[in-house]
């Protein structure tokens, strides 16, 4: 068993889906993977955004652990309970963390 990183930049609407989907296939594979939402891929995160929600609920049902970069997600107003209550908040040291020793393979798209 392998621990991915999928590095996500896309929003839902615009290809971001990719993380979730594969995601989903190295779980069923028994893999550990968490999915790292940077950049417009925070959307997702966001509560109320429905083309997010379903990414984020299919996830959460899948047992993948999600997690949304602090600056980007401050940057589109994506704060406090506005985040899904399944997404973590990270910082870059955490998504470094994950890089350098925590993740057996990182995917960044």
């Amino acid at each position: 068993m392998s621990k991915y990183l999928l590095i996500e930049t896309k929003g839902p609407q615009d290809g971001g889906s990719y993380a979730f989907e594969l995601g989903r296939q190295l779980k069923e594979l028994r893999h550990d993977v968490t999915i790292y939402l940077l950049q417009d891929a925070v959307f997702a995160a966001r509560r109320t955004y429905k083309a997010g929600a379903h990414l984020i609920q299919e996830a959460e049902r899948n047992g993948l652990r999600i997690l949304a970069d602090a600056v980007s997600a401050r940057q589109r107003g994506l704060v406090g309970d506005q985040v899904a209550k399944a997404v973590g908040v990270a910082g870059m040291g955490e998504l470094v963390d994950l890089l350098m020793g925590q993740a057996d393979k990182a995917i960044w798209h």
